[in-house]
């Protein structure tokens, strides 16, 4: 990841609270074992949950690596966004499948939900 992109992440992260952009999961960003150790989690588990930058419009469709194109998201649902067929669905439109499905408790294993994650 180039400096700028990490730079636009970090910024990101801290105006996101440290949690993803989407699911509003708690994420990390430095230390996968220090993370998994202090919340519980298997270290499989917590890596799906590391900080990732998440580009709102995908750079297969144009977007930059611009401060205004980049979010926090966990890695879970950075890749489950960008898995779908031919193009992304626009950011608002996949936060809203994943707050319905995390109202139902559906997105992440059950730890993240009964370990106050989300």
């Amino acid at each position: 990841m180039g400096k700028s992109l990490s730079k636009y992440r970090s910024k990101a992260y801290q105006l996101q609270g440290g949690r993803c952009v989407y699911c509003g999961v708690v994420m990390w960003t430095v230390d996968c074992a220090a993370f998994a150790n202090r919340h519980g989690l298997t270290l499989p588990l917590a890596r799906r949950l590391q900080c990732t930058a998440e580009h709102l419009q995908p750079r297969r469709d144009g977007g930059s690596d611009s401060c205004e194109n980049i979010a926090a998201a966990c890695l879970a649902c950075n890749l489950r966004r960008h898995k779908r067929r031919r193009t992304s669905p626009s950011p608002e439109e996949y936060r809203a499948l994943v707050r319905r499905r995390v109202s139902r408790r559906a997105w992440h294993p059950m730890q993240v939900f009964e370990r106050g994650l989300i």
